[in-house]
């Protein structure tokens, strides 16, 4: 991959585009049609239309006609029970097939909880069977993955304002909650032990204090005996949970001061490791630290850069260089990739960079955009066992991808995706279709499948074929 920064395009179909489906297919009307777009930046974008019929043999099979240079077709897998796969291709912007992913649930609020629509902060257990949402209103709702429309299991108030963070705790069981209010809390989730129809309220098991600004990021070490957090007050935070105490605050942005907007942590690279003993001559270990001394923290900065701190010695051991000013330079997020050896950021400005951490300061092994919306979130996908590809035979239900790591994407415009990463440079493996020019906020893996929430309020949940 080459440091020039690589456009990569967008299929984008009608939201409702099922249903358009769904009324050909129940003889409602005897075909009708949906609008296909395409674009890429800098060229001319191709608005087409699908026409949806019935086959004239077979009345359970819809045909498919792509207008004015769109391309659109359905997947009728018989040897294995899948959910409908769509793909969509443009010719005149170079667009081959790509996969239209469509959700498998939406997860909207049900109409007995009155709450504010737009999603704060969200977050799904790592064994998948619940995900908690946050809102401006300080609240939290604890959610069960197995069912659409059941109430919430539990429901807290953590805040007095926005929540701005969920992180699940490995065990699945337990939530660090982060708001605009200073503050974080630990909330329990432990599910009902059967189908409850009614919310429980769930308080909150410690409050932590001590940011003077606006929390905007948590990262959770280990199993989560310390938490870190970042803050638009410039620093970040390690924090004991047992005794709910602060061990050291780092200051971001070579000593700044410079707002906090996102955190990941991981295991140090051996590079680093060789060349830490080396410069920092002796460790800065707290007796409630556990498992901090082989991990390394990245920040995303309001000033366009992002900073790595080895937790051993709680320094900065890289700085990358500031972006040109303004809003749009900030970075919004970032995910440590530690298997990989890689980073990936996400800019206010649309872009996105892929470095390998073992050689920064270098140029970035690749760096791409679909347009200048601003990048909300990113989360690593395993290619190898998620299944985002297009069906190809029986013998080869799902097309390998050339690598094996990919990243979803959550845009401010709505239009999530999931890229493959591969050597020769990146591509759009599959569209994450199902919103309706809402902005997606924030994208999560979880198993084998793809969740997203977005300002419409809903979580939409992509199955993994």
């Amino acid at each position: 991959m080459d440091a020039q920064t690589i456009v990569l395009p967008i299929c984008t179909v009608q939201h409702d585009f099922q249903a358009v489906m769904r009324d050909v297919l129940d003889g409602i009307v005897p075909e009708d049609n949906f609008w296909l777009s395409c674009y890429k930046l800098g060229e001319p974008s191709v608005h087409g239309k699908v026409v949806a019929s019935l086959d004239e043999h077979d009345r359970n099979l819809l045909l498919f006609e792509g207008l004015d240079g769109v391309q659109f077709k359905q997947y009728r897998q018989v040897y294995r029970p899948v959910q409908h796969v769509f793909s969509a291709a443009c010719p005149g912007l170079n667009i081959k097939e790509t996969r239209i992913a469509t959700p498998s649930n939406w997860y909207s609020n049900p109409p007995e909880v009155r709450k504010p629509s737009q999603i704060t902060a969200f977050d799904v257990a790592p064994d998948g069977s619940q995900f908690v949402t946050g809102y401006h209103d300080g609240s939290v709702h604890i959610r069960p993955a197995s069912s659409p429309t059941a109430l919430p299991s539990g429901a807290s108030r953590p805040h007095l304002s926005t929540v701005t963070s969920l992180q699940f705790f490995p065990s699945s069981r337990v939530v660090l909650t982060a708001g605009a209010d200073f503050s974080l809390s630990i909330l329990p989730t432990d599910p009902p032990d059967s189908t409850s129809y009614t919310t429980k309220r769930v308080t909150s098991a410690r409050t932590l204090r001590g940011h003077t600004r606006a929390v905007t990021s948590t990262a959770i070490v280990s199993r989560g005996r310390n938490v870190l957090s970042g803050s638009k007050d410039g620093t970040i935070r390690l924090w004991d949970m047992p005794s709910g105490s602060q061990i050291r605050t780092l200051a971001a942005g070579s000593n700044h001061f410079v707002p906090v907007l996102a955190l990941s942590v991981g295991e140090r690279w051996v590079e680093l490791k060789g060349g830490t003993d080396q410069q920092s001559g002796s460790e800065d270990v707290d007796p409630r630290e556990v498992e901090t001394t082989d991990k390394v923290v990245f920040c995303a900065l309001q000033d366009g850069s992002f900073e790595a701190f080895d937790l051993r010695t709680k320094r900065a051991v890289f700085r990358s260089s500031v972006g040109s000013g303004g809003a749009r330079s900030a970075l919004q997020t970032l995910a440590y990739i530690p298997k990989h050896n890689l980073l990936a950021t996400g800019s206010a400005s649309g872009l996105i960079s892929v470095y390998d951490v073992r050689t920064l300061g270098g140029v970035p092994l690749s760096t791409f955009r679909r347009n200048e919306a601003p990048i909300e979130d990113l989360a690593l996908v395993d290619l190898s066992t998620a299944g985002f590809g297009l069906p190809s035979s029986p013998s080869s239900i799902f097309e390998d991808a050339s690598g094996t790591l990919g990243l979803a994407i959550a845009p401010e415009d709505g239009l999530p995706y999931v890229v493959d990463l591969r050597p020769s440079g990146p591509r759009v493996l599959a569209e994450l279709v199902g919103t309706d020019c809402d902005a997606v906020r924030f994208v999560r893996v979880a198993g084998r499948d793809i969740w997203s929430a977005a300002d419409d309020g809903v979580v939409r949940r992509y199955k993994s074929e």
